[in-house]
């Protein structure tokens, strides 16, 4: 059997053990070019909310929803258009009276008016109601993007572990590596059996898998975030980048605003308000929109005695014995409880979520105390005994190759900790009122 020289077997375990104390170097983060959204340069919130107000193809529609409400504002302030009326009466039929007079000359009057309808105590209401409602179609549009752009950070915060995830697995599929060629160099040399050649080469497959399958969830992740985004998300670039923005924001909470100021609950507010004001329109539909009309004639037939020029005003009122706006009221009244019931049961789901949440939040940042300052550290400094002792010659490969999967497991178990632990933090936001501003085509309305 050919002898490995002894300079290639310390050579190769002096690079087993050095290697769970560095990290890849991590790649320049992607540039940003129209139409992405570069993971590692990404904006802060509102800029990230300005981002997705421009480009998202879901916010379109959204936009659409508050100019409609605004026309519909609009229409409320515009008064009824006048009407015009042209008339030609006593057109003769037969024989005039008396015989011999010219049928157009002098016998038909010609009339002209103009008719307005009053809405009394009306045009308040329905401009309240109107003006209430574009608030909070404006609001919701708020809370739809709000949420839109949690979701992007949440995705964002998909990337980023599974990036973290990608960089320890690589690093201990290159440990494997090292490790499977160690092996078989000491076999070779007849200083073990087989066997743990055949082991270390089953362990190294076995993370080259994980990490095929870890890269395939990496693109998942980032289809994802672009569908969320309507832009295309390139990754961080790098454990380090990605990692920062994990910790960035566990480290450096948001400041959040008080419950009632949540876009989704003032919308709730404004919508009761539109109903109160549809309420009080409809009740005042028992009162009589009158139409005035003033008009001119002019009447040919003078030879009866009729003027031939004169003016009238008349003035129509409509009886409203059976439509009172009872139906109206009815469907006003249903809305405004609707909306002052979904307002009180969203702020009590919202405080027990608070709650919840809080104490989840605690218990989690506990956990991810303990495997940073004390699992992960002794997972560590038992592997590199454990490499001293495999060089001395006081250990077996399969307790170092078990204690390396042990550490490794505990990395990646780590970044999931830290993406749940970023997901709390932005569930509670989401349930506080923090978030981006509004753009200023909504915040003009509320």
């Amino acid at each position: 059997m050919r002898r490995v020289p002894p300079l290639l077997i310390s050579c190769l375990l002096l690079g087993a053990t050095t290697a769970p104390a560095q990290a890849p170097s991590a790649a320049p983060p992607p540039a940003s070019s129209p139409g992405s959204l570069a993971l590692a340069s990404l904006p802060d919130e509102d800029r990230l909310a300005s981002l997705l107000w421009e480009h998202s193809p879901e916010l379109a529609t959204a936009r659409a929803r508050v100019a409609s409400a605004r026309s519909d504002l609009t229409r409320a302030g515009l008064l009824p258009n006048p009407e015009l009326e042209l008339g030609a009466n006593t057109l003769p039929l037969g024989p005039t009276n008396p015989p011999g007079l010219n049928r157009l000359t002098e016998v038909p009057n010609f009339s002209v008016g103009l008719s307005q309808l009053i809405e009394p105590g009306k045009r308040g209401p329905r401009q309240d109601a109107a003006r209430a409602a574009l608030a909070s179609t404006a609001l919701e549009v708020q809370a739809g993007l709000r949420a839109r752009t949690y979701d992007v950070l949440e995705r964002a915060a998909e990337v980023a572990t599974v990036e973290v995830r990608l960089s320890e697995l690589e690093r201990l599929a290159g440990d494997a590596a090292r490790i499977t060629e160690l092996q078989r160099a000491r076999a070779q040399r007849g200083d073990t059996s087989g066997l743990d050649a055949d082991r270390a080469m089953l362990e190294e497959a076995q993370l080259q898998e994980q990490l095929s399958g870890e890269r395939n969830h990496l693109a998942e992740a980032l289809l994802e975030c672009s569908r969320t985004a309507g832009l295309t998300c390139m990754p961080f670039g790098g454990s380090e980048a990605a990692a920062g923005f994990l910790a960035t924001r566990l480290s450096h909470p948001r400041p959040t605003a008080e419950l009632e100021q949540r876009p989704d609950l003032r919308a709730l507010e404004a919508q009761q308000r539109s109903a109160q004001a549809a309420l009080t329109l409809a009740r005042r539909r028992w009162i009589p929109d009158p139409t005035v009309r003033a008009g001119y004639v002019y009447d040919q037939f003078v030879i009866s005695g009729n003027q031939l020029h004169s003016v009238g005003i008349n003035l129509s009122i409509p009886l409203p014995l059976f439509d009172r706006g009872q139906a109206d009221v009815l469907a006003a009244s249903a809305a405004s409880e609707a909306a002052a019931k979904t307002h009180a049961q969203l702020t009590t789901q919202a405080q027990r979520e608070l709650t919840s949440l809080s104490a989840q939040r605690d218990a989690m940042e506990a956990r991810r105390t303990r495997v940073r300052t004390q699992t992960l550290p002794q997972a560590s400094q038992l592997v590199q005994r454990l490499e001293a002792a495999v060089r001395a010659g006081g250990a077996s490969m399969l307790e170092l190759l078990l204690a390396r999967r042990t550490y490794g497991q505990l990395l990646l178990d780590a970044a999931e900790l830290d993406l749940s632990a970023f997901r709390l933090a932005v569930a509670l936001e989401r349930v506080h009122a923090g978030g981006p501003k509004p753009p200023p085509e909504l915040s003009e309305h509320f």
